[in-house]
């Protein structure tokens, strides 16, 4: 059931996303619903979901015997349900300006069809393949149920357990790499990239997958901003740690010529994030100055990006003269505004990463002797 409200959350999350507007020219929609059992008389109901949170009905119709019908005008293609009174569950569909056609299964909500439109049939694949692998996940639950206290089964299904939900877990992104243009695509882009830790990298990926035909339309040019943003704010927020690729940067020297980080190919490279006004990082300055002496020949690079504002370039300079800073030195001269410091997320200083030659982060924030101790490990 958990994995069925994952389900429904990220639909929730796209009911108040208004895609763009159809390539047909009406803007009318018919809606033909049969469900066999319903009582006549009883009211059904299409309604989207505003911000995630209040349900609101935008068109209503009464059970005649087993069928009802809908009628109207829509602009863009929006995500929406059908509910009706006396019925447990909902019906999700793109509503678009087509003539769609819906079978409910009033014993079976889940199993009811929707056709009709382009956006429906890749929102029926998408649907369709989510619950082959909540259903082959059911049966495993079952099954754990089968097997006792045999370690070797339990162990087997754990293992399938794990695959399992690896599957569901990537499974929005991996549909979309297949079905990148279609307004659903777009709608569930945005869904996935309103769930917390999502993967921007994917994000970022399909995003570039989509034509211009969609990304451009008049009316998609907030969800796909909306889309970038959150894409960019992960990128900001996102913590690096031990095991993680250290960005990869371009900053000028004092001198003005640019520095590529990853063209500095030590066994052993510290970044260290510092500034002249900084009175911790300048009592860290020989800390460096004695490992670069003693490892440098081994394979150390170092390289000191200050964080000194526009007006201190003199006085950054100054600092890395008295420091005796004699490895590479960067900085933009932007304070926190920095697009480098954002992108280590770097929110105090010192701070310091160390990378080895694939450029994988090997350790971070050290200081003082543990920081010597870790260059003492890698390289003595």
């Amino acid at each position: 059931m958990i994995l069925r409200y994952f389900f429904l959350s990220v639909l929730i999350l796209m009911f108040s996303v208004g895609c763009n507007s159809s390539t047909s020219k009406t803007t009318s929609y018919t809606i033909n619903v049969e469900a066999k059992g319903v009582y006549d008389g009883v009211r059904a109901y299409i309604k989207r979901n505003e911000n995630g949170k209040t349900v609101t009905a935008t068109d209503t119709a009464v059970v005649r015997n087993g069928k009802f019908q809908f009628k109207g005008e829509i602009l863009s293609p929006e995500m929406r349900f059908i509910s009706i009174d006396g019925v447990n569950g909902q019906v999700f569909f793109v509503l678009e300006p087509e003539t769609i056609n819906v079978t409910v299964y009033k014993d079976s909500v889940q199993a009811s069809k929707v056709s009709g439109g382009f956006n429906n049939e890749v929102f029926s694949e998408y649907r369709g393949g989510f619950l082959v692998i909540t259903n082959k996940l059911d049966k495993l639950r079952e099954e754990y149920a089968s097997v006792g206290q045999n370690p070797k089964a339990v162990q087997e299904l754990q293992k399938r357990n794990v695959a399992l939900r690896d599957e569901l877990k990537n499974y929005g992104f991996n549909f979309l790499k297949n079905n990148p243009n279609s307004d659903f695509s777009l709608m569930l882009l945005d869904g996935l990239s309103s769930q917390p830790k999502f993967d921007y990298n994917s994000a970022e990926k399909i995003l570039g997958l989509m034509n211009d035909e969609l990304l451009n339309k008049s009316t998609n040019i907030l969800t796909v901003k909306n889309i970038q943003d959150k894409i960019n704010q992960a990128k900001t927020n996102k913590k690096l740690s031990v095991g993680d690729i250290a960005p990869d940067f371009t900053a000028p020297k004092p001198d003005g010529t640019a520095l590529t980080m990853s063209k500095i190919k030590g066994k052993v490279t510290i970044i260290d994030f510092w500034a002249s006004w900084c009175k911790p990082c300048r009592v860290e300055n020989p800390t460096y100055v004695r490992l670069y002496e003693k490892y440098h020949a081994k394979g150390l690079e170092i390289i000191s990006f200050s964080l000194d504002r526009e007006n201190q370039k003199q006085r950054w300079i100054d600092a890395i003269a008295k420091d005796k800073l004699t490895w590479h030195n960067v900085s933009n001269l932007k304070f926190w505004n920095d697009p480098v410091a954002k992108l280590y997320n770097i929110t105090s200083i010192p701070a310091a990463f160390i990378i080895d030659e694939q450029g994988v982060i090997i350790a971070e924030r050290l200081r003082g002797i543990a920081l010597e101790r870790k260059i003492a490990e890698l390289l003595d």
